[in-house]
């Protein structure tokens, strides 16, 4: 009789539990849990833990592609506006092909033309080249999107003024020419330069001009958002 106690309580707790595990209750609770959506995937070091700061809150919201077509014909309507207008000092740009600006870089399509008769440049030299240019906090990638010319890097801007917008002096940003010192290097459509920060550059555009897809990177030295 002692031996079969036992027996018989572990046959009463055994019918107990496979009650309770197929029982409606435990049933319901089981399909409700397939139902659920996963998860989310953690990643390495928390990055997307709750409550942790956005990596990038002005980031594009999507992925942004550019066509190689549509960057072609941003070229020749760029050429076109410079062609139209041959006393205009500075660079040309616009369009909607490559336009981009966030806290830690920008991008922009940018077009310099070749002129055969000097202008008065932003630093009031009269010269047939754009003034040369040298940031502080900026890396500038250059890719070249159509025709040719000179990039003239590095040495020293002789006639280097600090650069003045509506609201007064930009800090870090220099312009001036000509280069001395510097080194040139022959560009052409598909070549790539990367411009480290506080680096002097002039632009030299072949007859009918060169653009170019420029992207500034922030080294962090800016407190304000590409480019003010």
């Amino acid at each position: 009789m002692k031996r079969i106690f036992p027996v018989i309580a572990l046959s009463v707790l055994a019918g107990f539990f496979a009650g309770r595990i197929t029982s409606p209750a435990a049933e319901a609770h089981a399909q409700a849990a397939l139902q659920q959506p996963p998860a989310q995937d953690a990643m390495p070091f928390g990055f997307n833990r709750p409550g942790r700061p956005v990596q990038a809150p002005d980031a594009p919201p999507e992925t942004v592609y550019w066509n190689v077509n549509d960057i072609r014909k941003a070229h020749a309507s760029l050429a076109d506006r410079a062609a139209k207008a041959p006393t205009q000092t500075g660079l040309f740009s616009g369009g909607n092909t490559v336009r981009m600006s966030t806290r830690v870089f920008s991008m922009s399509m940018i077009y310099r033309s070749h002129r055969d008769k000097p202008v008065e440049s932003l630093t009031k030299v009269n010269s047939v080249w754009d003034d040369a240019e040298q940031h502080a906090g900026v890396y500038d990638f250059y890719i070249i999107t159509g025709g040719s010319g000179e990039m003239v890097v590095g040495g020293k801007i002789a006639n280097r003024q600090n650069l003045a917008d509506r609201d007064g002096l930009v800090p870090g940003e220099y312009r001036g020419q000509p280069i001395d010192g510097g080194k040139t290097y022959k560009v052409k459509e598909g070549d790539w330069l990367v411009i480290p920060p506080d680096v002097p550059h002039q632009p030299k555009p072949d007859a009918g001009g060169f653009s170019y897809m420029i992207m500034k990177i922030n080294t962090g030295m800016y407190p304000w958002a590409l480019i003010r």
